[in-house]
């Protein structure tokens, strides 16, 4: 799973350096997706390894559940307010400004950082 997550955040970082023409003025939102779904897959991947189990099923906000009470490393705390920040970015509401650039890059850093244990945002 933890392939599937790099892979996942790799291609945000993407959007987020480059948006291609069909991609420009929603880069940052299509990112915020390519890196929910990522948090999902470690969230998924972090809650089967605190429960012991090969798979864990629910909902994403049973998971967290999960994570609050049983992570004691700073990965659930990181995968909890991630997973908020880009479910926020990922709806979009006519009375609310699109996400910025800045603000899902953070998000995709901090998970890297946290999770996946890298220092830096890869060179793309």
């Amino acid at each position: 799973m933890t392939g599937d997550a790099q892979a996942l955040l790799g291609r945000a970082e993407v959007l987020l350096n480059a948006p291609d023409s069909t991609a420009a003025g929603n880069a940052a939102r299509l990112a915020a997706f390519l890196a929910r779904q990522a948090v999902e897959d470690l969230i998924d991947a972090r809650c089967a390894a605190l429960c012991e189990v090969s798979a864990i099923e629910g909902t994403t906000k049973a998971k967290l559940a999960v994570l609050k009470s049983l992570d004691t490393t700073r990965a659930g705390p990181v995968l909890i307010a991630a997973w908020h920040q880009l479910t926020g970015h990922c709806h979009q509401h006519a009375y609310q400004l699109s996400p910025t650039v800045s603000e899902v890059r953070a998000q995709c850093l901090a998970v890297r950082r946290h999770c996946l244990g890298q220092q830096s945002e890869p060179a793309e």
